[in-house]
């Protein structure tokens, strides 16, 4: 996975939490959908984390106040768009090598079988 450097005025507990929204984006099978989304509006990044405010006690159910709270501070910063994109793309690019590593793995395993079947 190639190295992503976190901008500076985020805090470690935000860049946890936003390594782990990306693994759950990225676990959903949402991360195209996502990355084009967060390209799409990191021109109102900041209206949306006002709006954040808004949506506070729907979004609750979701995360706990404090870590709303950082996401929605962290968003303030047109910055942290970039980041986010850049760690969801990194992440669904291990994942999908890992899958590759996997199908090539049962490939090669289903093929020793039937070589197995055919020997004996």
């Amino acid at each position: 996975m190639k190295e992503i450097v976190a901008p500076d005025y985020l805090s470690p507990e935000q860049i946890e939490l936003f390594d782990r929204l990306a693994d759950k984006v990225v676990g959903l099978g949402f991360a195209l959908p996502a990355v084009l989304f967060l390209e799409t509006m990191r021109p109102m990044n900041f209206v949306g984390s006002q709006v954040m405010l808004f949506f506070q006690p729907m979004l609750r159910s979701w995360f706990t106040l404090r870590e709303y709270d950082l996401i929605q501070q962290a968003l303030e910063r047109r910055e942290t768009l970039g980041y986010m994109t850049d760690v969801i793309e990194a992440k669904d690019l291990e994942a999908s090598r890992k899958e590759r590593e996997l199908k090539a793995q049962r490939k090669a395993e289903k093929r020793a079988k039937k070589d197995a079947k055919r020997k004996s």
